[in-house]
């Protein structure tokens, strides 16, 4: 029964605190990102419709080669790397797809946060996607399939 309780500790310990124990883990540089859509109206970050998850997005960075890589969950055989990046550090990074000196949109972590931003007004980012907890991407995701 103590072993019992003593992994669940160690458990709930890395399910609640993931940016404190990625120091401690083999993947200390990679981070997932969980994203929801939703199909009605956003109201101060409240949806109004039916939420619907996104297959997570795990981005691995190598802080001194400036370099990101990505792939979905769904398909973790096939990495990409984005060419043109600036990385601070696994949580803090911009990355965008040309060599443009002002791109049309950059694309990154900020703090840990997953964020897009358009540079140029004939581009819009669209936030059909919004970043939420793992916990509640999973909560989202077992009412999609037993709902």
């Amino acid at each position: 029964m103590n072993r019992l309780i003593g992994y669940s500790v160690v458990a709930a310990s890395f399910w609640l605190l993931p940016s404190a124990m990625a120091a401690w883990t083999p993947f200390g540089n990679e981070v997932t990102v969980y994203m929801l859509s939703c199909d009605g109206e956003q109201a101060n970050g409240v949806c109004h419709g039916t939420e619907k998850t996104d297959a997570p997005m795990t981005y691995k960075v190598l802080v001194d080669q400036h370099s990101v890589s990505y792939w979905r969950t769904d398909d973790a055989d096939q990495p990409q790397r984005f060419p043109y990046c600036s990385v601070r550090d696994t949580r803090s990074w911009w990355c965008q797809w040309d060599d443009n000196e002002v791109p049309r949109a950059r694309f990154g972590m900020v703090g840990g946060k997953y964020v897009e931003v358009a540079t140029c007004m004939s581009v819009t980012t669209t936030q059909l996607f919004y970043q939420v907890p793992m916990w509640r991407w999973w909560l989202v995701r077992l009412h999609e399939k037993f709902a």
